[in-house]
């Protein structure tokens, strides 16, 4: 029988242009990925701002409905203040009852404010998603 030797004198592993390939591949990726992921912070603030402004205008239409009285705010922060503060009817089925949002955040206030207006015309708060801050 014949002794057959293998060529065992190549090393496994990468050669620097594999490895170089790949680096540039993993560069690309990065640059198009990471402007995205800012994105997504700003995305996710905006929409926080936006439900924080339909819980205002939902909650305080409700008490509006109830027999509350608003009076008339003077922009959105007012309003957002006045959600918070609470609202109670003073006569109806509601009355005593509160209705309030809950906290929001100090730093979320002005731009859920943004979205939301006081129609005097016809007593209610509106919110307009349309709205840039």
């Amino acid at each position: 029988m014949k002794n057959i030797k293998l060529n065992t004198s190549r090393k496994a592993g990468f050669s620097l242009v594999e490895m170089l390939v790949v680096i540039a591949i993993i560069g690309i990726i990065a640059a198009i990925a990471i402007p995205n992921i800012g994105n997504l912070n700003q995305s996710a603030k905006d929409a926080t701002a936006k439900r924080n402004a339909q819980t205002v205008a939902s909650v305080l239409n409700a008490a509006v409905a109830a027999g509350a009285s608003l009076g008339s705010p003077a922009d959105g922060s007012a309003i957002i203040q006045l959600a918070m503060a609470g609202v109670s009817p003073s006569t109806g089925a509601f009355a005593g009852k509160t209705f309030t949002s809950g906290q929001i955040n100090s730093t979320e206030i002005p731009a859920a404010a943004a979205y939301l207006s006081w129609d005097a015309a016809n007593n209610q708060v509106k919110y307009v998603p349309g709205a840039t801050f």
